[in-house]
C-alpha cells in the first residue's frame, strides 16, 4: 500500500472535526458581532432621548413661621473710664511680724484672691493677699504715692481721715491733715474690722497705712476689669486693675446706614474677647468723622475709615467686662410685632400680571401660583401675605430656583 493510493484511517475524522470547530467559531463570532452590533446602532427615537437635555430639577425652601428683624451691625468702643493699678512693693511689718517681706531679698507671693473680673469694689474689703497682707480699696482722689506714717502731714492724709470717718472710724482729736494718735487709733480699728493685724513702722512702732496695700479710687463702688494673678504666683506688676466712673460707647455707623439708624432704635453690644455683653438703646447720631482730619483724636479710629460717631446708652448699668473693649453693635432697625409667614428672597417672582407670588411645590411636584405681598426683609428673609387668606402655610415648600 502506498501514500499515493490510501491515508491512515484516523485522518478523515480529524479533518471534519476542525471543519466543525471552525463552523462553530465563526458562528460565535457572527453572534458576538450581532450583539455588538446591536448595542452601537440605536434607532433615531433612541438616539434623540439621549442627547436631550436632562429634565430641569426644582429648588425649594420652606415656608417659615417667625418674628422677623432687620439689623445693622457695627463696630464700637467702651471707654474704661478712670482706671487705677495696684503694684504691692513690700509687705508691711506688723507687731507680730516686726521684719517686713523686702522683695529685693524674698519675692511677694500672691496668697488669697478673694476679689473676681466684674465684681463691684465696696470701700475697705480685702481684695487680694501679697505675702500675707491685704490690697484693699479707700475713696479718694488723690493716688497713693507714699506710705503714711505717724507724725506726717499732707492733703492725703487728710484724704485717709475722710475715708476713715465715712466707714465709721473718728481720727479725732487729730486736726484734719495731721497723722496723730486719732488716725492711729482708727487705723487699728479699719485692720481689726478686716481681720488682719494693723501694720507698724518699725522706725516710730506706731500704725501706719503703707502705700502697697490700699489704692486710693475717686468713687465708690468701681469694678475690677483686671486680675492677673493666681494664688502661688509671683508679684511681677500690678495685682489689680480697678475701674471707676461711667462707662461709654462711641459705634461707628457707616455713612451709608445713616438713613436706616434712628435715635430710640434697640441695640445689643457683645464682646467676642471676653463673652460679655448688654442691651441698650441709640442715643444720638453725630457728624461725619474722617480719622486724621483733626476731628478724630486718633488716624486709627476706624481702621482710619469715615463714619457717623454713635452713641448708645445702656439698659441699666454696663456689664463691667465691657470696659475698655471693642465690640459688635447691632442694631434692630425693623421687627414685625408678631410671627410672619416668611420665604427667602429669590422665591419672590413678579408675574405678567404685575402681582407679586411664590409658587408652592407640592411632594408628588405639582406646581401652585399663589399671589402675595411682600412686607419687612432681613437676612435675605422677605415676610410674605397670601392674598387669599389661608392659601400659604408654614412647612409648605415654595419653588426658589431651578
Amino acid at each position: 500500500m502506498t501514500a499515493e493510493t490510501e491515508s491512515l484511517p484516523g485522518s478523515n475524522l480529524i479533518s471534519r472535526r476542525r471543519w466543525v470547530l471552525m463552523i462553530a467559531a465563526g458562528a460565535a463570532l457572527l453572534s458576538t458581532g450581532g450583539v455588538v452590533g446591536a448595542w452601537y446602532v440605536k434607532s433615531p427615537a433612541q438616539l434623540a432621548a439621549d442627547t436631550a437635555p436632562p429634565t430641569a430639577s426644582v429648588l425649594t425652601a420652606p415656608v417659615v413661621s417667625q418674628v422677623l428683624s432687620s439689623t445693622v451691625v457695627l463696630r464700637g468702643d467702651i471707654s474704661d473710664g478712670n482706671v487705677v493699678s495696684v503694684t504691692p512693693s513690700s509687705a508691711a511689718a506688723t507687731e507680730a511680724m516686726p521684719g517686713s517681706v523686702n522683695p529685693e531679698v524674698s519675692n511677694l507671693v500672691v496668697t488669697k484672691v478673694t476679689a473676681h473680673v466684674g465684681q463691684p469694689v465696696d470701700a475697705a474689703h480685702p481684695l487680694v493677699e501679697v505675702s500675707g497682707r491685704p490690697v484693699f480699696a479707700l475713696p479718694g482722689s488723690i493716688p497713693a504715692y507714699r506710705d503714711l506714717l505717724p507724725g506726717e502731714t499732707g492733703p492725703d492724709v487728710a484724704q485717709l481721715q475722710d475715708a476713715l470717718r465715712k466707714l465709721g472710724y473718728s481720727s479725732a482729736p487729730d486736726v484734719p491733715g495731721e497723722f496723730g494718735s486719732g488716725t492711729e487709733a482708727a487705723l487699728t480699728r479699719l485692720y481689726s474690722a478686716m481681720g488682719y493685724p494693723v501694720p507698724i513702722s518699725v522706725a516710730q512702732n506706731g500704725p501706719m497705712l503703707p502705700m502697697s496695700e490700699v489704692v486710693f479710687v475717686p468713687s465708690l463702688p468701681a469694678h475690677v476689669v483686671s486680675l492677673p494673678i493666681a494664688v502661688g504666683g509671683t508679684v511681677k506688676g500690678p495685682v489689680i486693675t480697678l475701674s471707676t466712673g461711667e462707662l461709654g460707647l462711641t459705634g461707628y455707623l457707616d455713612p451709608s446706614d445713616q438713613g436706616l439708624v434712628k435715635p430710640g432704635m434697640r441695640v445689643r453690644i457683645d464682646s467676642e474677647s471676653t463673652g460679655a455683653s448688654a442691651a441698650g438703646t441709640v442715643v444720638s447720631i453725630g457728624n461725619l468723622v474722617t480719622p486724621g482730619d483733626g476731628t478724630a483724636a486718633s488716624a486709627n479710629l476706624n481702621g482710619g475709615v469715615p463714619f457717623l460717631p454713635l452713641t448708645v446708652a445702656p439698659a441699666g448699668t454696663w456689664n463691667p467686662l465691657l470696659a475698655g473693649q471693642n465690640v459688635r453693635i447691632t442694631i434692630t432697625t425693623a421687627r414685625t410685632a408678631q410671627a410672619v409667614l416668611t420665604v427667602p428672597e429669590a422665591a419672590i417672582a413678579d408675574g405678567a400680571d404685575a402681582t407679586t407670588a411664590v409658587t408652592v411645590v407640592a411632594a408628588d411636584g405639582s406646581e401652585r401660583r399663589i399671589p402675595v405681598l411682600a412686607g419687612t426683609s432681613a437676612n435675605g428673609e422677605v415676610q410674605v401675605t397670601p392674598v387669599a387668606a389661608g392659601a400659604l402655610t408654614a412647612g409648605e415648600n415654595v419653588e426658589i430656583g431651578k
